[in-house]
């Protein structure tokens, strides 16, 4: 079991890495997101950011830490995710959400 969950923080962490490099460089991000992100690169970075933190934690799930190391540095990740999370939220559209598709025809109220 143990093994299981390190194989998926460890595709996890790969995974936001990569996306958040990409939408880094290339200002590329997922085509549900295109309409609600405004600064890509700022979402990549806090994408990035929060994938490190995955990756540390796929990584200290195999090694045996200090208890007083590892609950320092647990505060440190949680700050790093946060702040990650803020950044993607900085990125998108403030208040807005997708516009309301509503269907269109005759007997659609105006």
């Amino acid at each position: 079991m143990l093994i299981a969950l390190n194989v998926l923080l460890f595709a996890a962490a790969f995974f936001c890495l990569s996306v958040g490099i990409t939408a880094i460089t290339t200002s590329w991000v997922f085509p549900w997101l295109a309409r609600k992100v405004l600064r890509p690169r700022l979402w990549g970075a806090g994408y990035a950011l929060f994938g490190v933190v995955v990756l540390y934690h796929a990584v200290v799930a195999l090694m045996d830490v200090d208890p007083a190391v590892s609950m320092v540095l647990t505060a440190v990740t949680t700050a790093t995710a946060l702040g990650g999370l803020g950044m993607m939220i900085l990125a998108q559209r403030a208040g807005q959400g997708a516009p309301p598709s509503l269907p269109a025809g005759p007997g659609t109220p105006k």
